[in-house]
């Protein structure tokens, strides 16, 4: 009996399929243009009319013709290639890390570039130029070495104080500052690019969510971006109160002296943390707010887990971040990065996509682009829902004009 157990073990180990996947990869054609020959438009129509389709794929993988570019995708499409059509030579793209500064971005800004660009299937070289700081001379050094080599592209996650100094500065190299909106900094430099989302229009928006008749409050820490965006929401409302987070963590006897939080709008402006303890010592404190109004920086599920429902049921948070392409978000995600509630990761990533969407001749991953050298982005409302982020209409400008007062005007 033994041995016919073991017999039949054997024959299934042998005949038995694996269910693993094979991590040989599929096939896959390729171009390569061996031609040294440059084609204008009028020699790529040429070639169409020839019946010269692989010549014409390999040439017109940088025109800027919007027929030449369809008809160029749908033979693409036709013979299952991608762009991997190899004319332009490998895109050079360089990272500025002041290490010091931007701490935790260093990692996760190069990383998701780095993912980014496997996906699209294009042959780039990729370098790190690392600084301790922003100090002049770091900067300064840095700025050297870039202009020494030739980079189709350097991206450097700065601060104000770092993107002024490049401002300044006679560059050659597209620079492409993916944590600053350009509202930021004074810059009339038109080598220097912006992807970082606008906090203004953010507060703007949440700004037409308040009552008329309530108490406006901004919750701030000591942090420079915390009080920032509290100065922004004074420009667009009366704000009544100011209350200032200490590093403590207990808020309940800071939240008791105010009964004024009661049915009142608050804007919440500080990290997802400090909010979330102050949310769920407001619902202690048995108090209701009309509304918690907050942007960008408490766009996380984070904010989920670490609060109940009821602590934020009358919360609503603005968001820049647009719907990416799928596959390119799971793609990154296996690197452990993520571009659909890390801001800074998605702005580096739609700025690479943006700069690079005419060499690579490839449907873009996102809808937004650059306008006067700063990405453009919309401006979306959620309400913080049970499990997850609830998308919510944007409000009505009480700007508009209603028809009565048009018919007015027409007169």
């Amino acid at each position: 009996m033994r041995k016919l157990i073991l017999a039949v073990l054997i024959y299934t180990a042998l005949f038995s399929q694996s269910q693993l996947l094979s991590p040989i990869p599929l096939p896959s054609n390729t171009i390569i243009d061996l031609d040294p020959q440059i084609y204008d438009d009028d020699a790529l129509y040429e070639a169409l009319e020839k019946g010269e389709i692989f010549t014409f794929l390999a040439k017109s993988f940088g025109t800027k013709n919007p027929e030449l570019r369809q008809l160029r995708q749908n033979y693409m499409a036709l013979f299952s290639l991608k762009s991997k059509i190899f004319g332009g030579g490998a895109l050079h793209v360089a990272f500025i890390i002041p290490y010091k500064i931007i701490g935790k971005y260093a990692a996760s800004t190069t990383n998701s570039a780095l993912a980014f660009l496997l996906t699209r299937g294009v042959p780039f070289k990729m370098d790190t130029i690392v600084i301790e700081d922003e100090s002049d001379a770091s900067l300064f050094s840095a700025i050297e070495q870039v202009e020494q080599n030739s980079f189709d592209l350097v991206v450097a996650p700065l601060t104000p104080k770092g993107a002024q100094f490049c401002c300044d500065q006679a560059i050659h190299t597209r620079l492409y500052i993916p944590t600053l909106h350009k509202n930021r900094v004074v810059c009339q430099n038109d080598m220097v690019y912006f992807g970082g989302i606008d906090y203004e229009s953010q507060i703007e928006t949440l700004s037409l969510l308040t009552e008329k008749n309530t108490t406006k409050i901004t919750v701030s820490d000591q942090s420079s971006v915390s009080q920032m965006l509290s100065q922004l929401v004074a420009i667009h409302i009366d704000v009544e109160r100011q209350i200032v987070l200490t590093k403590s963590g207990y808020y309940k006897n800071l939240i008791e002296r105010y009964d004024d939080l009661n049915q009142s709008d608050i804007f919440l402006n500080t990290p997802v943390v400090k909010s979330s303890l102050f949310l769920s010592q407001l619902t202690l404190a048995d108090f209701k707010p009309e509304h918690v109004l907050s942007t960008q920086i408490n766009y996380s599920p984070l904010l989920l887990t670490l609060t109940q429902y009821h602590d934020r049921d009358t919360m609503v948070i603005a968001s820049s971040i647009g719907e990416a392409d799928p596959v390119v978000t799971e793609e990154i995600a296996l690197v452990d990065q993520d571009i659909r509630f890390n801001w800074i990761n998605y702005a580096t990533v739609v700025g690479l996509d943006a700069i690079f969407a005419n060499r690579m001749t490839e449907p873009r991953i996102a809808n937004e682009n650059f306008q006067n050298n700063s990405l453009n982005y919309d401006t979306r409302l959620y309400d913080a829902g049970l499990f997850r982020f609830v998308p919510r209409p944007l409000p009505e400008s009480e700007m508009e004009i209603d028809e009565e007062s048009l018919s007015i005007l027409e007169e």
